[in-house]
């Protein structure tokens, strides 16, 4: 079989763009992205009515991006994400056209209207094709690009403007979350993602080469060989936790006397328990262990994390938002993933207080921790 050609690629790609950036749907998304609605109100929608947007919403819930019930219609997790990216894109779309900061931005229906007419022609695949390689774009194709600021035309030859290529990323992006989006359909789906900031959803597309860990052992610590070895090869380790198990905290000790950079940020609840079974029972004194840090969070955790300068590993709470998935994971080695999982370690972390200044608090102070 012969690899596929750009323009195949671009095609491709495009009439994924162009499905979700279809007027109706995109109107519909926007509709949705303000919580539950019925199908009436749907059909109250400029341009949303008639057998359009049943076809529009048929194929939404067929691609679990929309879900329905005798109440109306929601977006899944993956419709949050999906809007939350097509946002952005519009958003992109008019800074990089008008020139205003991400604080001039209009609501997104009104965003999406002053976009739409280029919207559609900047994701036909033409136009995307022109962007990856502005020498091979065809000649009307470049002129509408050039006509809108997208590409820089000297003595005939066109090549990518800044704009254009804030453009291209932003496409590339949508591109990227679409693959994430159908790769790890059910895993979002049967997952909350009230853990993730909108900074983390808004790029998710960096976990795009991660993998799904999924493994149901005769017992727990059975399934975890893959996490002791993202463990051992750490020389820096950053993680977000609800739940800690004395195999694992051995591991993260021997990277700990290795040498090993360890921050480690953990629940209220967690705080204590984790003190006293690791420091206080086993006489370990903190003040030798300089590159381990512990920090305790003051806001709901619900997540998993383990970030390390190899790896991202990525759990998540079942939908309940109460029960940790020991079973499932996303796996991934690339620097964008690990970028990605310390960002989200910052977000914890800058809402954490060292674990010395949490006891310290004269209400939890106890003799364990003086």
């Amino acid at each position: 079989m012969q690899p596929e050609s750009s323009w195949e690629s671009a095609r491709a790609q495009s009439d994924l763009i162009r499905l979700y950036c279809h007027p109706t749907i995109l109107r519909l998304l926007v509709a949705l992205g303000e919580g539950r609605q019925s199908a009436g109100k749907l059909s109250l929608i400029p341009g949303c009515g008639g057998c359009g947007a049943e076809e529009a919403l048929r194929q939404l819930r067929y691609r679990w991006i929309v879900d329905q019930d005798e109440n109306g219609y929601t977006l899944t997790n993956n419709g949050a994400l999906l809007a939350l990216r097509l946002r952005n894109l519009c958003g992109t779309l008019h800074r990089t056209r008008c020139g205003r900061g991400a604080h001039g931005l209009q609501p997104m229906p009104a965003l999406f209207e002053e976009v739409q007419d280029d919207l559609i022609g900047i994701t036909r695949p033409d136009s995307i094709h022109a962007l990856r390689d502005p020498g091979s774009g065809r000649d009307e194709t470049r002129a509408w690009l050039a006509e809108r600021g997208f590409f820089a035309v000297t003595d005939g030859a066109a090549s990518l403007s800044a704009e254009g290529a804030e453009m291209l990323e932003s496409i590339e992006r949508c591109i990227r979350t679409f693959e994430v989006i159908e790769r790890f359909n059910s895993f979002f789906q049967i997952h909350s993602l009230d853990g993730m900031p909108e900074s983390a959803l808004a790029t998710i597309d960096d976990l795009i080469c991660a993998d799904l860990i999924c493994d149901v052992p005769v017992n727990f610590e059975q399934g975890l060989a893959y996490f002791y070895d993202v463990i051992r090869k750490a020389d820096r380790l950053h993680g977000v936790s609800t739940w800690f198990l004395p195999q694992i905290a051995e591991t993260i000790w021997e990277r700990v006397t290795a040498g090993a950079e360890i921050e480690l940020v953990i629940t209220p609840d967690l705080a204590e328990t984790l003190w006293n079974e690791e420091i206080v029972r086993k006489g370990r004194n903190p003040a030798d262990f300089p590159n381990l840090r512990f920090y305790v969070c003051t806001i709901p955790v619900k997540v998993g994390l383990t970030v390390t300068d190899k790896a991202l590993s990525l759990g998540l709470f079942l939908r309940d938002g109460k029960t940790y998935d020991r079973i499932h994971d996303l796996l991934c080695f690339t620097p964008e993933a690990v970028a990605w999982g310390e960002r989200l370690f910052r977000h914890y972390r800058e809402r954490s207080v060292p674990i010395e200044e949490f006891f310290s608090d004269a209400v939890r102070a106890t003799g364990s921790c003086r």
